[in-house]
């Protein structure tokens, strides 16, 4: 099977980016060839196809001048739908698996694909095709006043990082694609989890169109390690990851190490609050990846996702119970369905620092006891989030929409 599938960026940037190479790893392996288009990029992986990826499009970088000029393109990409239309007439594709592609590629690339009856997948890494802003999660809350197309609260609220123009830009391009009707150009919706299969079907879209397939880790890929002594949490340091929330907890747990690592908007405010409250127990260690980070991981106590925002299948979950390493997690969004409550971790209530420190308290208090617990996790992902299953579901998707054996 010639499978193209799309992502904007064509390098780890994040768990998106580690789902997209993970497939694309997986389907090769299984004999299938896979055609990437993306983004042009210094921090690119190498690739045959990179002559027909776009110029990097940067809106965080550009000035207002540039930003303004490159307005058009979050809504309608005259480059990218010439690029793929290139693409195609030099390679065969029988389907098009979408990951991240909205701002830089947009959906501008459907109408290539349909002219020459190409299946279209989209994977569901974030609340796009319902939320302007993509994470229903502004001015400190969780948001859904978008609900039934009244995509103009992205303006009313500014939704889009406080930017009036951002916001006002994001209502358009909604606006505009549904108008054009790029969702319901989509052949199947992949949800990672239940909780945002079900959101889809609350906003409207059909559940025929829509298949709960979650990520997956190889277990092998990750070491099992002695505990060093420290709550971890490797992540975007951002609002709605509940850093906050995690710092509260560490004010209250002052005699337990508390390690954060990653980079993000509110990095310097984070670290200007823990020196301010004088946390001498918090230890900002910067962004790691690849070995640096999975050793990081397997040798913490315990791992804390404290997210306030609809997370979907985060893999620093995945990640962190193939580690052997049990994970306190919020309950919202997707989350829950990962973690085992008492069993390979724990459940605390979203945004509740209290609750929060006594969870991270059971875990410090019988650390052998939670080492235990991690490695029930790391069976489970083994068992149930592994690469054979999701290759058998993806083919069932694939094979449903091509509507030929494989």
């Amino acid at each position: 099977m010639n499978i193209l599938s799309i992502n904007k960026y064509f390098w780890k940037k994040g768990g998106s980016e580690s789902v997209f190479f993970n497939e694309k790893k997986m389907l090769e392996s299984n004999g299938h060839s896979v055609i990437p288009f993306s983004m042009q990029g210094d921090k690119n992986e190498s690739s045959l196809y990179s002559q027909y990826f776009i110029d990097e499009v940067d809106y965080s970088k550009a000035g207002i001048k540039n930003r303004l000029l490159s307005t058009s393109k979050i809504i309608y990409s005259f480059e990218a739908k010439k690029k793929i239309t290139k693409l195609l007439s030099d390679s065969a594709a029988d389907l098009a698996h979408f990951h991240i592609f909205q701002h830089q590629i947009s959906p501008s690339v459907f109408g290539p694909l349909r002219k020459k009856k190409i299946p279209i997948i989209l994977t569901l890494h974030d609340l796009k095709p319902m939320c302007p802003n993509y994470k229903m999660y502004t001015n400190g809350r969780v948001c859904e006043e978008c609900k039934g197309g009244k995509f103009y609260n992205c303006f009313k609220n500014r939704c889009t990082k406080g930017s009036l123009l951002g916001s006002v830009i994001n209502t358009v391009e909604m606006y505009f694609h549904y108008a054009m009707g790029y969702y319901q150009d989509v052949d199947r919706f992949i949800a990672v989890s239940k909780f945002y299969k079900n959101k889809m079907i609350e906003f409207g879209f059909p559940e025929s169109k829509i298949s709960y397939l979650p990520n997956y880790v190889d277990v092998d890929d990750f070491n099992v390690s002695d505990d060093k002594g420290y709550v971890l949490f490797f992540g975007r340091l951002s609002e709605e990851k509940g850093i906050s929330t995690l710092l509260e907890s560490a004010k209250q747990n002052k005699d337990i190490p508390y390690h954060i690592a990653g980079t993000g908007p509110l990095e310097k405010e984070f670290k200007q609050k823990v020196v301010r409250e004088n946390l001498t127990n918090v230890k900002f260690l910067g962004f790691k990846s690849g070995k640096d980070l999975k050793k990081t991981i397997s040798e913490a106590t315990c791992v804390v996702t404290p997210s306030e925002w609809y997370e979907n299948c985060p893999m620093t979950v995945l990640e962190s119970l193939a580690s052997g390493v049990p994970v306190i997690g919020s309950d919202i969004g997707g989350i829950p369905e990962l973690i085992n409550d008492k069993v390979d971790g724990f459940i605390f209530k979203t945004g509740n620092s209290i609750d929060l420190s006594e969870k991270i308290q059971c875990i410090w208090s019988d650390r052998k006891s939670a080492k235990a617990m991690g490695l029930k996790g790391r069976r489970k992902i083994s068992e149930e989030f592994n690469a054979e299953a999701h290759y058998v579901g993806l083919m069932a998707i694939y094979n449903s929409v091509i509507k030929k054996p494989s």
